[in-house]
This record gives C-alpha cells, sequence and structure tokens, in this order.
C-alpha cells in the first residue's frame, strides 16, 4: 500500500526531500503534507537548465502537412493591428484654411478630424525604421501658412529631428526635411514669409543623460525649408529651460519665456535679433501678442494676464536690454494659474483658460466678460478658426472640444483615453513620481461589450472602446471639486479597484481617499439605460488599510452570487452575498469574516465553476469552499523563500492555478498539488484569458537598465515555452485579453485544426504603454505559416538563443498551443497516471480536490459491485502493471479525441471514469486479500 504522502500533497517543497511526512499546524486544523514529488515537474525555474524526463514509448511526431492533425510549432504570425488612445492634447488644435478640419498631433501621427462631428477623417504617420517600424514622435505641428485656396496642409516637426508636410486631401507625405541642430520642440509659424519657421531647437540628449527641463538648453532659430529639401538655419538667442514661443502678426518680434523670465526680440532682416528680457517674481505660464497693438500678453500662476506695452522699437532701442521697466496694466478673474491666452483677429476678444475649467471671453473695448463654464478639466489651450467662427478648447483629461463662436454652445467633443492626462509631454516617470498610485485598476474586460475599463479622472471610470479608438462613457463613482489648487488636489478621491461579474450583471467598486476614508459599492446594471445604478455602498469594509483585492463568484445555480474583498490591514478576506427582498430590492451583506494564521490577503480568484476559492497569504495559496469557509481545503506553498504573491489567476477550464509576484510566476496543477513550472523574470503584468487557456506576461528584458523595453509572452499553462514571444520597446503598464464576441467558454468558435494552432485567431491582447497607447496585437490576416517567434512591428522578434538560455533546448515534442485537448499533453497524461495510481492504492485516503466528483462514479460503482464478472477486465498482478494497461487501452483514445475536438477537463474525467473505476475494484481487492 502505497503511503498517503506519496500519494497527493498539499505543500510542495521547491526541492526534493526525502524526510518523513510531517504535519504542520494551520489556522483552521487544517492539514498539510510534506512530500517528494518530483515527476510532474519536468519543467524547472526558468534561469537554469531542465532535467527532461524520456518517456516510456516513442511517440510518433505529428505530421505537419496532414490538416487533420494538430501542429503545435508552426502558426500564423502575431502582429501589431492597432494603436489607439494616445494623447491628444500636447499640442494645440491646427483648423484647416477653411476652418472644415482640424488636425491633432497624436502622438507619432497626425490625425484629421472633421470639425463638425469629431470624426477621424484619416491618420498619417511616417515610418521610422531605427525605431523598429514606430514613427517618431511629433512636438510640434503648424498650418502651411501659403498654402493655395482649396489646399489643406500641414507641418510636423519630430522627435527624429525631421519636418515633414503633409497633404490632409490626398493623406500622403508631400516633403521632408532633416533639421540641422536637433529636435525642434516649439515651433511657430512666420505670418508673412512662406516657409519660415521660429523654432526652439535642443540638441538630441546623449543616452542616459538626465537634464530637468528648467536646465535644458535650447537654441531659438529661425528656418527656412526650401522645396529642394535643404534647411537654412538662422540662431537668434540662446534660452535655457524654454517653454513656449509666439510670434507678431508682422513678424518682427518674437517672445519665448521661461518658469521665471521672458525674453522678447526683435529679429531684423539680417536675421540677427536683438534681445530684451526681465526675470519674473511670480512663474509665467502662457504669452500672446496683440494682434493690431504693441501688447504682449503675459499670463501668469497667479491668475494674472498681464498687458506689457513694449512691442516698440523706438520705446525698446537697439541695444539688448535687461529687465527694464515697461508700462503694465493687468486682467485678473483666474484664481489659479492661466495655461492659453490666444487673440482673435479683430484684436476686440481675448480668450482665456486655467485650471477652473472655464473660458473666459474678455470683451477688450468694454472690459467686460463673459464665460464658458464647466468644461470638465483644466483648460490646457485655445485655437480659432480661420473663419473666427469655431473655438477648439484642449482640456487636460484628454478632451477637445469645438465651441461655435457667436452662441458658445457645443458643437462637436472628441474624447481621448484619459490615462493619458498623467503621461503627458512622454514623461511617464515624473507623473508616477507626482502621483505613484494613479493607475490602480489595471485594464479590466467588460464580459459583454468587451471594452476596457480603468482610471479616468478622480474619482471616475472611463470606459473606452479599443478596436474603435472612441471612448464610450465615464461613469462617477465617487463626486469630486472640480477647482484646482493643490489642497483641493489631495482630497480627490481615487478608484482603487474595479470587477464584473461573469454575466456583467453586477459590477464592485472600491474608491477612497489619501484620509482614512474607503468605500465598498455595488452597482447592478439597469438594461433599459444600459448604466450602472448603486445599489449597495459599505464604508470602511476592512475596518482600515482599504482593500487589496477583489473577484465575483461565477454563478451557480440554486446559490446566490458571492463576492469575496481583502483587507490590507486587517488580515482577513470577507465573504459579501446578494440577498433579496421582495421581487426588486437587492442588496449585498456580509456573509463571513475568515482570518489564516494572522497572515495578510493579497490576492484573490474564483475557479470557473465557482466550487473553488484561491487566497493569497504571504507566499501561500490557501484553497477554500466559498459555500462555507471554514477551513482551507488545501495550502500550497512553493517554498520558503516564496514572496508575498500578488496575483492569483485560475487558467480558464484547465486545473492550473497562476500565481505571481513583481519577481516569479509559479504555475500550480490542481491535480497533482504540485508546481508545474516557473517563471523567474522581472514582471511588470499578468494577464489571463477568460475563456480560453492563455495567459500573457510582461517582464522587463533588462532590470538593471534604464531602458523600459520589455518582453511580451503568450503562454498555456502545461508549459513554460512561450507560444508567442515579442519586444515591446515602449514599455509596458497593463495587459487584457480581449475575446471576440464569437468565443465559447473554454473552446474557440470553430473547433478546426487551423484555428486550435491560432492562439490570438479570435482573440487580441491590448497593451498599454506608459504615454498611454493601446497596442493591439492579433493574428495576421493571410493563411500562411509562420514561425512561433513572430516577427511583429513595431515588435522585434526575441531572438531563440536568448529564450534557449532561459528555458532550455525544446522537448523533441513541444507543448501544444491554447486550445488543444488537456488529455493530449505528456504532462497532463502523467499527472493522470498519478491520479490513477493513487486512486488505486489509496483512494480512501486521498484528498477530495484531485478526485472526480462522487455523482460521477456512483452509477458504475454500484454496477460493479452488483455484476463483479466484468467480461474482458484483465486483473494485472502489480500497480506497474495496471498503470501501463490502462495507459495502452486509453492512450489512442485519448489523442483521437483530442484532434477531433477540443476536450474540457469534465470531458477528461467521463472518460477516466471507467479507468478509474477499474482501479478502485483492484484496490477493494486488494484491501480484501
Amino acid at each position: 500500500m502505497v503511503s498517503r504522502a506519496e500519494a497527493v500533497s498539499a505543500v510542495v517543497p521547491s526541492t526534493p526531500s526525502k524526510a518523513k511526512p510531517t504535519k504542520q499546524e494551520h489556522g483552521h486544523q487544517a492539514e498539510a503534507v510534506v512530500m517528494d514529488v518530483d515527476a510532474p515537474q519536468e519543467s524547472a525555474i526558468v534561469g537554469s537548465s531542465p532535467r527532461r524526463r524520456k518517456s516510456k514509448k516513442a511517440k510518433k511526431p505529428l505530421d505537419h502537412a496532414d490538416p487533420n492533425q494538430l501542429s503545435d510549432e508552426t502558426y500564423r504570425a502575431v502582429e501589431l493591428k492597432q494603436v489607439s488612445g494616445g494623447t491628444l492634447t500636447h499640442e494645440a488644435v491646427v483648423f484647416s484654411s477653411d476652418s472644415s478640419l482640424f488636425f491633432l498631433a497624436k502622438d507619432n501621427a497626425v490625425a484629421v478630424y472633421n470639425a463638425e462631428n469629431a470624426e477621424m477623417v484619416q491618420s498619417m504617420a511616417a515610418a521610422n525604421k531605427k525605431q523598429g517600424g514606430q514613427a517618431a514622435t511629433i512636438h510640434a505641428i503648424v498650418a502651411d501658412p501659403d498654402q493655395a485656396e482649396g489646399q489643406r496642409r500641414v507641418y510636423t516637426f519630430s522627435a527624429d529631428c525631421r519636418a515633414r508636410l503633409w497633404d490632409a486631401d490626398a493623406g500622403s507625405l508631400v516633403r521632408e526635411w532633416r533639421l540641422p541642430g536637433g529636435v525642434a520642440a516649439y515651433v511657430v509659424a512666420d505670418p508673412q514669409r512662406s516657409n519660415v519657421f521660429y523654432c526652439g531647437m535642443r540638441s538630441v540628449p546623449v543616452k542616459n543623460q538626465r537634464l530637468s527641463m528648467d536646465k535644458m538648453k535650447y537654441m531659438v532659430s529661425r528656418l527656412t525649408l526650401a522645396e529642394d529639401g535643404s534647411v537654412q538655419s538662422e540662431q537668434l538667442f540662446k534660452m535655457t529651460g524654454l517653454l513656449g514661443l509666439c510670434v507678431r502678426g508682422d513678424g518682427q518680434w518674437v517672445a519665448a519665456y521661461a518658469k521665471f523670465r521672458v525674453v522678447l526680440a526683435q529679429v531684423r532682416g539680417s536675421g540677427k535679433a536683438v534681445q530684451h528680457s526681465w526675470g519674473m517674481t511670480e512663474r509665467v505660464s502662457a504669452l500672446a501678442f496683440h494682434p493690431g497693438e504693441p501688447v504682449l500678453a503675459v499670463g501668469d500662476w497667479r491668475g494674472r494676464i498681464m498687458f506689457w506695452h513694449c512691442v516698440d522699437a523706438q520705446l525698446m532701442g537697439a541695444q539688448p536690454t535687461a529687465d527694464r521697466r515697461v508700462s503694465r496694466h493687468s486682467h485678473h478673474w483666474h484664481a489659479h494659474r492661466v495655461n492659453t491666452v490666444a487673440f482673435a483677429e479683430s484684436g476686440t476678444t481675448m480668450l482665456s483658460g486655467g485650471e477652473e475649467g472655464v473660458l473666459v471671453l474678455w470683451q477688450l473695448a468694454t472690459d467686460s466678460r463673459s464665460f464658458v463654464p464647466r468644461l470638465g478639466s483644466d483648460v490646457m489651450g485655445v485655437a480659432i478658426s480661420p473663419n473666427q467662427a469655431l473655438y477648439a478648447v484642449t482640456l487636460r483629461d484628454n478632451t477637445v472640444k469645438v465651441l461655435a463662436a457667436a452662441t458658445r454652445s457645443l458643437v462637436a467633443s472628441l474624447q481621448g483615453l484619459t490615462f493619458a492626462d498623467s503621461s503627458q509631454c512622454a514623461k511617464p516617470r515624473l507623473a508616477r513620481a507626482l502621483q505613484p498610485n494613479a493607475f490602480t485598476t489595471g485594464l479590466v474586460v467588460h464580459p459583454t461589450t468587451h471594452h476596457v475599463v480603468l482610471n479616468g479622472e478622480p474619482g471616475h471610470l472611463q470606459v473606452y472602446s479599443a478596436l474603435s479608438d472612441r471612448h464610450v462613457v465615464s461613469v462617477e463613482v465617487a463626486s469630486f471639486n472640480r477647482t484646482g489648487g493643490s489642497q483641493v488636489a489631495a482630497s480627490q478621491p481615487h478608484v482603487d479597484l474595479v470587477q464584473y461579474s461573469s454575466d456583467g450583471a453586477w459590477m464592485a467598486t472600491v474608491d477612497s481617499r489619501k484620509s482614512a476614508e474607503c468605500y465598498l459599492k455595488f452597482w447592478s446594471h439597469d438594461p433599459a439605460t444600459q448604466k450602472y445604478r448603486l445599489a449597495t455602498r459599505i464604508d470602511a469594509p476592512h475596518m482600515s488599510g482599504g482593500v487589496s483585492a477583489l473577484a465575483f463568484q461565477p454563478p451557480r445555480q440554486g446559490q446566490p452570487l458571492l463576492c469575496v474583498t481583502t483587507g490590507r490591514a486587517d488580515a482577513c478576506f470577507r465573504v459579501w452575498a446578494l440577498q433579496t427582498r421582495g421581487t426588486d430590492h437587492h442588496y449585498w451583506s456580509c456573509r463571513s469574516t475568515v482570518r489564516y494564521r494572522e497572515q495578510f490577503p493579497r490576492a484573490v480568484a474564483f475557479s470557473a465553476d465557482g466550487s473553488t476559492l484561491a487566497v493569497a497569504f504571504g507566499g501561500a495559496v490557501t484553497l477554500w469552499d466559498p459555500a462555507t469557509c471554514l477551513a482551507p481545503a488545501a495550502v500550497l506553498v512553493a517554498s520558503a523563500q516564496t514572496p508575498a504573491i500578488s496575483g492569483l489567476a485560475f487558467v480558464g477550464e484547465s486545473p492550473y492555478l497562476a500565481a505571481w509576484s513583481s519577481e516569479r510566476l509559479d504555475m500550480w496543477n490542481l491535480l497533482t498539488g504540485s508546481v508545474w513550472w516557473t517563471l523567474v523574470m522581472h514582471l511588470l503584468a499578468v494577464t489571463v484569458h477568460p475563456r480560453v487557456s492563455l495567459l500573457a506576461v510582461a517582464a522587463r528584458q533588462d532590470p538593471a537598465a534604464d531602458s523600459l523595453d520589455a518582453s511580451l509572452l503568450v503562454l498555456t499553462p502545461e508549459s513554460p515555452n512561450p507560444i508567442v514571444a515579442l519586444s515591446h520597446p515602449v514599455g509596458v503598464e497593463a495587459l487584457a485579453f480581449v475575446p471576440s464576441s464569437s468565443t465559447k467558454r473554454g473552446n474557440h468558435p470553430a473547433a478546426t485544426a487551423k484555428q486550435l494552432v491560432d492562439p490570438l485567431d479570435h482573440n487580441t491582447l491590448i497593451v498599454l504603454t506608459p504615454t498611454g497607447l493601446l497596442n493591439i496585437y492579433g493574428a495576421t490576416d493571410n493563411d500562411h505559416k509562420e514561425t512561433v517567434v513572430s516577427k511583429a512591428s513595431p515588435a522585434k522578434a526575441m531572438s531563440s538563443a536568448v529564450f534557449a538560455n532561459i528555458f532550455g533546448k525544446p522537448n523533441s515534442a513541444p507543448a501544444p498551443v491554447a486550445g488543444s485537448s488537456v488529455a493530449a499533453n505528456a504532462h497532463v497524461r502523467q499527472a493522470m497516471r498519478l491520479v490513477r495510481s493513487a486512486v488505486q492504492s489509496a483512494y480512501v485516503n486521498a484528498p477530495y480536490h484531485v478526485l472526480p466528483p462522487v455523482s460521477a462514479l456512483y452509477d458504475q460503482f454500484v454496477t460493479a459491485q452488483m455484476h463483479p464478472t466484468t467480461p474482458d477486465i484483465p486483473v494485472p498482478t502489480t500497480s506497474d502493471d495496471v498503470e501501463d494497461a490502462v495507459m495502452a487501452d486509453t492512450e489512442k483514445e485519448e489523442i483521437a479525441a483530442a484532434v477531433s475536438r477540443p476536450a474540457t477537463v469534465d470531458d477528461l474525467w467521463s472518460e477516466a471514469n471507467t479507468t478509474l473505476l477499474q482501479s478502485i475494484c483492484l484496490g477493494f481487492q486488494a484491501k480484501t486479500d
């Protein structure tokens, strides 16, 4: 008789141990057994050379030429299908000459929109082969001042030190120039001379050179772009920490500003400039020239707009001056910083905006004001159309609103990804330093609409359609004061977590403030309005410290819906149950509060059928029955050195559970209670497909380097060898799998061999970058096969030698891709041999979570007892003979089932019932003898 310790374990050490089984006490009298299980651990920890075990029988490899057999080595390549999101408002809007279109510098492309409805007309971008096929970021966009009537063209100045001329009507690149002197960060066009621009040029920084913005040195130059591709550059003056430029209508005066300095330069025909500068006591935030009077408008952080009467050659003289007093008078309405100032062409109206979210229209002749309030966010820029009929207002929350100048009414609105606001001007590290917890929800995919849900403006969730690149709706979880100011910003609410039930009928959110306030809210979906309505609010659900994890139980027939939360500081997890009063009144209440050895839970997950609850306490994973939660059914520990687990997820309907931290990912096989494989990398994000047995991992390529380069790995739970490996050069903030609407749970829409070997054929992988871009990866549209490591663009293919050093040389029979039958996998067949051996020798003492349900065995068990003389059942003499006989009889049927259709775990147990019954009978006979 084989001992219980040799059969199944609840605790598996990282190295095999020959010590006798020992019992360890846990918080709820749970019994844990330490044992030696090295049979299923064929894939050792990544970083070492895996020890490969030879199979007893030589398996014939699958014929790739046969369409009826699965191919594990080839599939259609994965490529970058689309780029959504991004920052829309880091530069002001530019109108076309006929005011029918407006242009935006959308990160690395020129996006063209219809001014009447804000619908995108087209997007234009130039590829840069040195950057993996991705175009360089556009720093400035300027309308062509010399375009003919009917033409709609714009200039762009990019980070690759190039200027480009685009034709919006043809959607093509007209001409390109290489700029001398570095990158043009700030650009304005000369209104009097064609192809002439005033640019704030900065040299390309040396790699790893860190300079703050106020210490960056700029050269303000005048560039002439010739039609033959040549560039003439005239240097005007130098300035440190340049923040903006503007030019007067006659083209003879140029103004620039830094934090506490304003520079005014008179440009002469020879290209020389007479420079006048002033030091400021208040920080400057905006500049603009009056179109008709010699006035320079200067906005500052106190909310003032100062009119400087200094644009006069006789007043300023022909010699450079510094800190000369000039005549000034102020216009003061804003309570906080003024972000933008603009004048109408007539000069009688001035527009300004700032942190109040209000557009102010100043009537300079009568000294009166009118307002366009409640724009929703800080006003960052204002543009006036050439026909003076439209105002385009850019807001901090990545929104562009087009207003009618006559009625002040909203004409069109364009909402981008709000997360991009935290990465304005491509400075994600600075944004994370200012708001380290600004992005806490991750990318959550709505179960029915497949829209991505993530943090929006303070106290809000943004629902965004990544495939159509459109904002869907903003959900107000907690109200906040939109008035600016540091003290108000410190008390604004923040949405920490959001989760949906599997049918989308319920949404749970956790919001908090920087104080001790924390709220757990349950929202019910109203089919009539297609909105979520607050049903229950629970104040301080975990007393103090907030909530660290949140998960819904999949609905189970005849049982109330459950939701589990884990506390950050109270060392417990709570089970919340849906209650019904009457016919239409639903509310949530706490059903259970569970503690485990006074440890702090950090992650929680439900199995696909909702029968098992996994909660991570430190480096241990505990398995519970959610119906009772009296004691853990099992405790899984990889090793004593396992770091605290930060995430848990059951992988589809397979018997695998993924547990990860920032440095390690363990894949547990619940059939054997052991670690199937381990991935040791610097992990950035992990996501699990909600329906198919797939997971994606983003890892830092070189944790010691300052680069944001990351690796994207798509894996199946059976093997640590990635079926997709891509290099993502712009960093990864979050990942999400988005299934197609036709994908059924557990399988692809049609069980053909072609779809089974294409892991992303009916799924897309969305990658959120630190700069607010949504990169969408999917299978290529053609039908020809490529190698496993796909050559996606802009992502660069990883070298196979790199993964050979990490994972070791591949087996002769590689791991199957997602969607194939679990019975056809060598690892799973070996696990089934262990289970059958355990049932045959110690079926009474084996833990229940590795056995099939009693309902599946009862009928056959009773039938076997009533008819003991079952024909054609040989009785082997030893357990080894039993195992070989069982596998010999069933192996062909298992492989045939894998080819014909994808089998679930329930199907696997159904096929194995007869074999298990035979083993049970043999066990009875052995005990009787």
